[in-house]
């Protein structure tokens, strides 16, 4: 089964790319995408194959390979509309606020109605609302981690994206709203957990031999 990230982003660009390939170099890769891939919603949907040579890592196996790693994940593009995914969360919030409103009124401890507010809601947070705000664009990736370079990849690209184009990373599987420096500081210890998990028959890498 794949896992899932959505990064909400402002507009995306093919300026992007070296911008990303930078900071993975800043984390001691070495990537290269697809020479076709540029941002392009429609192009680009589907697999995008990437050339993967990590040079510092806690576990052995890819000094061991002794190769650059033919890797990647599944990418789709979409539009995001803050005010909408902001709409239908308070639309549940004031449900479940009337039916704790009548159990308040006129529950064994009742209160006046004027000392009742209206909560704030947010999609996140605050701070996760703040930026989400200035999103227009759902990039979702899924990858399998079976093959087990693409979670590095995968998380690290997330983290990038959402940092060079003023977004924000929703895990679906841990339910987690992140910005860019929270997923730096998180994503890094989950790789190399993962990674030192998984034993030397499971530890599957591809070698890269050219593009397709």
């Amino acid at each position: 089964m794949g896992m899932d990230l959505n990064i909400y982003t402002q507009p995306l660009s093919s300026d992007l790319i070296p911008k990303i390939k930078k900071r993975f170099a800043d984390y001691k890769m070495d990537v290269e995408f697809h020479p076709d891939f540029k941002f392009n919603e429609e192009a680009d949907t589907g697999f995008l194959p990437i050339k993967l040579k990590v040079l510092q890592a806690k576990t052995r196996h890819y000094d061991l390979f002794e190769s650059e790693v033919y890797t990647g994940f599944e990418i789709y593009f979409d539009k995001y509309n803050y005010q909408e995914d902001l709409k239908s969360l308070h639309q549940v919030s004031v449900i479940t606020e009337k039916k704790s409103f009548l159990r308040k009124l006129f529950g064994p401890k009742k209160v006046s109605a004027e000392s009742i507010k209206d909560p704030e809601v947010f999609v996140g947070d605050k701070q996760t609302d703040d930026i989400l705000k200035h999103c227009t664009n759902d990039t979702l990736i899924n990858w399998v981690p079976s093959h087990t370079s693409e979670l590095r990849v995968s998380l690290f690209f997330a983290a990038f994206l959402a940092e060079q184009a003023g977004g924000i990373i929703y895990d679906p599987q841990n339910e987690r709203y992140l910005t860019p420096r929270q997923a730096l500081e998180i994503f890094p210890n989950e790789i190399e957990e993962f990674e030192l998990s998984v034993s030397t028959e499971d530890f599957v890498l591809d070698r890269f031999e050219e593009w397709y």
